[in-house]
């Protein structure tokens, strides 16, 4: 287990049930942002060094305002769709990947890649 706070905000309620038992096994806590509105709240709830964003739930330029107000947090932004585009767009919004909605190694992958790497950097400062 990870042991770190993680925030899901999914645009299905079932599917998000779904990547949330698959998620939650392998992190302390993991939250569930239902809506846009509650993303913002439960990562500073919660404290989150990462967090998992639909963009179906979530624009770009939401996106860009919560990677601004939230630095310390490390957001993978998922589409059923995603693309080579959408990967470069979120990236250049301030997340640190995205993946299919579906690819819970990439999503693991990442939160070991970026909240380590960040991690990392905080001690060594």
């Amino acid at each position: 287990m990870r042991p770190i706070n993680v925030v899901l905000a999914h645009h299905d309620a079932v599917a998000a049930d779904r990547l949330a038992a698959s998620l939650g096994k392998q992190f302390r806590n993991l939250a569930i942002a239902k809506s846009a509105g509650e993303i913002a709240p439960a990562v500073a709830r919660f404290r989150a060094p990462f967090a998992v964003v639909d963009l179906e739930l979530v624009d770009l330029p939401s996106l860009r305002s919560l990677c601004s107000q939230f630095p310390a947090t490390a957001f993978v932004c998922i589409h059923r769709l995603a693309d080579d585009r959408m990967w470069s767009e979120a990236l250049a919004m301030g997340a640190v990947d995205c993946c299919h909605a579906n690819d819970l190694q990439g999503i693991l992958l990442a939160s070991e890649r970026y909240v380590v790497l960040s991690r990392s950097q905080s001690a060594a400062a």
